[in-house]
């Protein structure tokens, strides 16, 4: 869905050029019009629970939850299906939007990630063959796993919700249960459905605690070593062996990110960049005064102040949901959930800095501290394709040696990296897309997390070169230069590429979306014209849920 954003030549009204006027509200209004304009008109539909979500969740749903593994005909219905989810997908973002920003973003995310991960599941991995999730059961008369026929395995266990469930609980790793009930069976795949990080799954992705899956036979009742779960995974992505540690933690991080968020949303629209994109002095705006006045050399420092702000509210953005999700799961919704809601299945959402960041550079960035939500979709198509590759070229490999194995391993890994990272583009690209206004650019996010990949390969290279070469002196790179030098070249990679990423976004409007509803800063007065005081910020019809009932039964549901 597109709209064209009020130009000068449309006027802005009383204040256009004064300081009481408040850009950001007034191209929120004309974007939210704009959307009601086109859904009145039949042009556009909104978000809608369940309809939107038929092609990422409820289709492929049905068709796993059916045994297929002895129906080959069945199996072979999975392309079928895959094309299903594709065109429903596409039709998704091709017709829906919302008046809200970061909902209209969204409805490209779920159409993209929908068909990835559905992808992963029907075509590029087997999962009633392959998949097994850790599930517990209660102990038979205290003799163990299958009833006293296996030694019960003494266990340490790994955290206090653990401690508390191994007195009367025992777990095993369940392939999926083709002989049980309908019920269990959609536990099971809607489970696998929703496990994008894999935790609890024996494809949990490297970067988080897990721990060692089961043997490739998948024998169901085979125990799980849980107290095999390390604290820290090797990229620093930390778990919480307490409950107390989990909700210290969890807390202090929705309230960091609560106040920077409060703080970005009050501040960061008084800079038209983030409410009409890089394209702001074309349609008759200024830099804000305070740029000029406070901060030298206006042309350097304004573009690393405003990728420092984007940074910052992505990340505050992840951390307040995520925070607030497990919290929800581990806490109230504990009994719901079950062995989903235990500590060791919600680990931090980023690695550690240092040993991703410092140590290992932009791989690390991106492989190990950055969120990986997306890591099992994004690798699941390279991984089939090279799959399949090094199948039919097994004999080939015999003959080309140690040198010929090591060169196609490096290509190998850059296919991955380069498919990986365009997924993540497209991604991207899907929710500029569907983004109300008609100025944004979905080709310049695959342009950004392409050079991202590109910049993974030359410093990988670079470094394995410059090693090489240290070596052959005998010498050793200081820790510390290591490290400040990976930190600077990350710093000034990430500066001199966001911007075809943080200049979209903008265009998109997603900076004019109030994240949180109370405004602690503006209950204090502060903000700009038209908002300082009003410190409900989830008001204006745009926010929450609500039915809609649409033009046909189907259309109808509950409205995001």
């Amino acid at each position: 869905m597109a709209a064209d954003p009020p130009g000068p030549g449309l006027g802005l009204g009383p204040g256009r050029g004064q300081e009481n006027f408040n850009l950001g509200i007034y191209y929120q209004q004309q974007y939210q019009a704009a959307f009601n304009a086109a859904l009145a008109a039949g042009e556009v539909k909104p978000l809608v629970i369940p309809w939107s979500f038929v092609g990422s969740f409820f289709l492929p749903l049905v068709y796993l939850v059916i045994p297929h593994t002895n129906r080959p005909w069945l199996y072979r219905m999975r392309w079928a299906v895959a094309a299903a989810v594709v065109y429903l997908n596409v039709r998704l973002m091709q017709t829906t939007s919302a008046g809200n920003e970061a909902v209209a973003y969204t409805t490209g995310l779920v159409a993209v990630w929908g068909t990835i991960w559905a992808l992963r599941l029907l075509i590029f991995t087997r999962p009633q063959w392959e998949a097994a999730r850790v599930e517990w059961r209660p102990r038979l008369g205290g003799k163990g796993l299958a009833g006293g026929k296996k030694k019960a395995t003494v266990m340490t266990p790994p955290d206090e919700s653990v401690a508390a469930a191994l007195p009367h609980h025992e777990y095993f790793w369940q392939p999926f249960p083709a002989t049980a009930p309908l019920l269990t069976r959609l536990g099971w795949t809607a489970d696998l459905l929703t496990a994008s990080r894999g935790a609890g799954w024996n494809f949990a992705i490297p970067s988080i605690p897990h721990p060692p899956p089961p043997s490739k036979r998948l024998e169901g009742g085979e125990p799980v070593r849980l107290d095999l779960i390390p604290l820290t995974s090797r990229a620093g992505t930390a778990r919480s062996p307490t409950y107390a540690s989990f909700l210290r933690s969890r807390l202090v991080e929705f309230t960091l990110a609560y106040l920077t968020i409060d703080l970005l949303t009050t501040t960061i629209r008084r800079d038209p960049y983030f409410v009409l994109g890089p394209d702001y002095a074309s349609q008759g705006y200024a830099l804000p005064a305070l740029y000029a006045d406070i901060l030298p050399c206006p042309g350097y420092t304004v573009p690393v102040l405003r990728n420092v702000a984007a940074l910052a509210g992505i990340i505050a953005g992840l951390h307040l949901y995520y925070s607030v999700l497990q919290l929800a799961i581990v806490f109230p919704l504990r009994g719901v959930f079950g062995v989903r809601a235990e500590l060791w299945q919600h680990p931090a959402l980023f690695g550690g800095f240092v040993p991703s960041v410092l140590d290992r550079g932009l791989a690390g960035f991106w492989g190990g501290w950055w969120h990986q939500t997306f890591r099992a979709g994004f690798v699941a198509p390279a991984s089939w394709v090279l799959r399949g590759h090094s199948h039919g070229h097994h004999h080939h490999a015999k003959v080309k040696g140690e040198g010929g194995k090591r060169d196609s391993k490096i290509l190998q890994s850059v296919v991955e990296l380069l498919l990986a990272f365009s997924l993540s583009g497209i991604l991207h690209a899907a929710g500029s897309h569907t983004s109300v206004p008609r100025t944004t650019r979905p080709w310049t996010p695959v342009t950004f997390f392409l050079l991202q990949a590109v910049g993974i390969i030359l410093q990988t290279a670079a470094s394995a070169l410059f090693s090489r070469r240290i070596q052959h002196t005998g010498r050793k790179i200081p820790q510390w230069l290591r490290r400040t030098t990976n930190l600077l070249l990350i710093l000034l990679y990430l500066h001199l590429t966001a911007y075809n990423l943080i200049d979209d976004m903008s265009r998109a409007g997603i900076w004019l979306f109030e994240p949180v509803p109370v405004s602690p800063l503006r209950m204090m007065g502060l903000g700009q014209p038209g908002d300082a005081g009003v410190w409900w910020r989830w008001g204006g019809g745009e926010y929450g849920l609500r039915l809609y009932s649409g033009v046909s039964w189907w259309d109808g549901g509950v409205r995001l």
